[in-house]
């Protein structure tokens, strides 16, 4: 096998082109396959003119990109061209338009080729669309799987709110297009195999969080909480919306990778702040979904790559590649800015520096999820994505032998020295106090579940609202509603005779689901009084149906064995909720006639039944099947009081 790489930098587009073909076509003067990238600064249509005018249109693929990469170094404003040749090597093009349907894509890139008989590899290079792109991989692997390549790439200085950020180029053979696709269908030549890794180095900074509202990609709720307001806890209340845009790119999501243990990023695209979302690649159904908060620095971003090539070569230990391809991010190149060539460095201290290495800086990187197995394919961004190939005999390579230009003064160049190390040392500070206030605040959270599990949900909203608001103490209130009484009868006997674990058991086995009734019907639950519910309720059609449901629960609980009854008693009116206790132990709970009387009405009710004060019966007694009107004498009452005797 022959491989060569040329590098053009000359300012001129065509000239810049030719020189690179020039370089390659020494080593390889019939290839077989040339793959050529060019910065997104030069003018696209002489630079594929000039690649056309020195090359079989025919094998040619590739595009724009944010930067170049060659064994020369990182490189802007240049072209960079592979070419490869082995009288074994067969290679199938076909080209394709994007679209709103990236499967579609996809289907019609795979269908122009027949799957190769052995030892397949699939290069695809296209446009970013819709952010759907991997239903487009999905097609092509059904058929052609493995599927390494990229995305084409805009002017990423631009910023991804500027229209022209969009605007890439393809070269698909003797056609330039802006919304088309290229594929490759390989089958390398006996002897030959490929290896891939990937890797972003992107460190989780906070607990999973969980996507609570999402439209497809569009976010607009993380654990409840609005997204932008999520984000403002990070980037500054005041932040206006161009910096707020900016900024929130730097803290995306990581979710699982199917399949691989590892995880795939979500990157935040574009901010809607009258719709209150944020929009994040690669495009899925986000609803649901189990994320975590990243944050990058750019030592991280450079042990991601460094890992990417370790996976990478893990599959093939001991052995130089013949070539590695790496495919990163163009959100990469513009965090690691003066250090991009850091990145490379990385990649070429695990695989040897004499190794040949070609790239680009993309819109997307798709690799398979790793090592020499064939897996899934997955389309990623700010990614680190490699394919090497191995052969069994030496292959004939040549690289660029010139060094890229060194800019500005040997000071000038001491100073962004220093003033990247500055950078960096904040860079980890703010990492650090990100990720020491999200284990604050992960828990602290998990002390308020605790106490959420242990405090009535009304009281649990009201405290959250005062301390928001700066207040130390629940104000006394009055409440009108209806409340609950149930108790649970023969619990007395059944715990003489058992244990003090059985007896627990045994009543959270009837308090659950009760509970839940209560809930699911509108109540809180204020306290469990032994083997008694207290609850209140805002209407008295609630707390009916609460009641009348929790009766035939243990309907049917008896009806399997269950050896407990329940008597209910409901009453309605008015009642203060006050602070009860000490200042360093209270209570927030009900006091007054009304809720003395729910008790009473539960005292003298029949088991398996409800009783209901005249008021909540005329309310929602038509809930019940059956009543018996009573009067009923009640302690600390000087008068009976009319009442019904209510059966589910």
């Amino acid at each position: 096998m022959k491989l060569a790489i040329g590098l053009g930098l000359h300012k001129d587009p065509a000239k810049a082109a030719e020189a690179a073909v020039r370089q390659a076509l020494k080593t390889v003067p019939k290839p077989g396959l040339a793959l050529a990238f060019s910065s997104i600064a030069l003018d696209q249509a002489k630079v594929h003119k000039a690649l056309c005018r020195h090359l079989d249109p025919a094998i040619l693929t590739g595009g724009s990109c944010y930067a170049e990469i060659s064994n020369a170094g990182v490189s802007r404003g240049s072209v960079v061209v592979l070419l490869l040749s082995d009288p074994e090597l067969k290679a199938q093009f076909s080209v394709a338009q994007t679209s709103e349907d990236c499967r579609k894509t996809g289907l019609s890139l795979a269908e122009g080729v027949n799957a190769p008989a052995g030892r397949a590899l699939s290069l695809v290079f296209g446009s970013i669309s819709t952010g759907y792109e991997q239903r487009m991989v999905d097609a092509v692997a059904e058929k052609l799987s493995p599927v390494f390549g990229g995305l084409t790439c805009g002017d990423y200085d631009l910023g991804m709110s500027h229209p022209d950020f969009w605007t890439n180029f393809q070269y698909c053979g003797c056609e330039l297009t802006q919304k088309g696709a290229r594929l490759a269908a390989l089958q390398l030549p006996p002897g030959v195999s490929a290896a891939f890794g990937y890797g972003h180095g992107w460190q989780p900074v906070g607990e999973e969080l969980t996507i609570t509202r999402a439209e497809g990609p569009a976010v607009y709720e993380l654990n409840g909480v609005p997204v932008i307001e999520f984000y403002r806890q990070f980037l500054g209340r005041d932040a206006k919306e161009k910096f707020f845009e900016l900024m929130v790119q730097r803290y995306g999501f990581s979710v699982a990778a199917p399949g691989a243990g590892k995880t795939v990023i979500k990157l935040p695209v574009s901010c809607d702040f009258k719709k209150g979302c944020i929009t994040y690649f690669p495009s899925e159904d986000l609803q649901g979904r189990k994320v975590r908060l990243i944050q990058a620095s750019r030592t991280s971003l450079i042990e991601g790559a460094r890992a990417a090539a370790k996976e990478c070569a893990a599959g093939r230990p001991g052995r130089k590649p013949a070539l590695v391809f790496m495919v990163s991010c163009c959100s990469r190149s513009h965090i690691l800015h003066s250090r991009v060539n850091d990145e490379l460095e990385a990649v070429r201290g695990v695989f040897g520096r004499e190794v040949p290495v070609f790239g680009l800086y993309s819109g997307g990187e798709i690799v398979p999820t790793g090592g020499a197995k064939r897996s899934v394919s997955i389309y990623h961004v700010t990614t680190v994505a490699l394919l090497a190939l191995y052969s069994d005999k030496k292959a004939v390579s040549s690289v660029p032998k010139a060094a890229l230009p060194v800019p500005g003064a040997a000071a000038a160049q001491a100073l962004l020295a220093r003033s990247e190390e500055m950078l960096d040392t904040t860079e980890s500070f703010l990492a650090n106090l990100s990720r020491k206030s999200y284990k604050d605040g992960a828990l602290l959270r998990r002390q308020h579940e605790l106490i959420h599990a242990y405090t009535p949900h009304g009281v649990w909203k009201e405290v959250g609202a005062v301390a928001s608001a700066g207040g130390a103490e629940l104000k006394d209130a009055e409440f009108n509603g209806v409340f609950m009484f149930m108790d649970v009868k023969g619990f007395t006997t059944y715990s003489e005779s058992h244990s003090s674990a059985e007896v627990v058991s045994a009543l959270n086995e009837i308090f659950s689901p009760a509970t839940d009734l209560i809930y699911g019907h509108g109540g809180d639950v204020d306290k469990f009084i032994g083997d008694c519910i207290f609850a209140c309720f805002s209407t008295a059609e609630g707390a009916a149906l609460a009641a009348r449901d929790i009766l035939l629960l243990f309907r049917r609980l008896n009806a399997a064995g269950n050896p407990f009854t329940v008597r209910i008693g409901l009453n309605g009116g008015r009642a203060v909720r006050a602070n009860v206790g000490a200042p360093g132990r209270r209570e927030y709970t009900f006091i007054g006639d009304a809720v003395n009387t729910a008790q009473r009405l539960e005292s003298n009710c029949e088991p398996g039944k409800a009783l209901l004060s005249a008021g909540v019966y005329e309310s929602a007694g038509r809930v019940f099947s059956a009543a018996e009107a009573l009067t009923v004498a009640m302690k600390g009452k000087a008068k009976p009081a009319a009442a019904y005797l209510c059966e589910p």
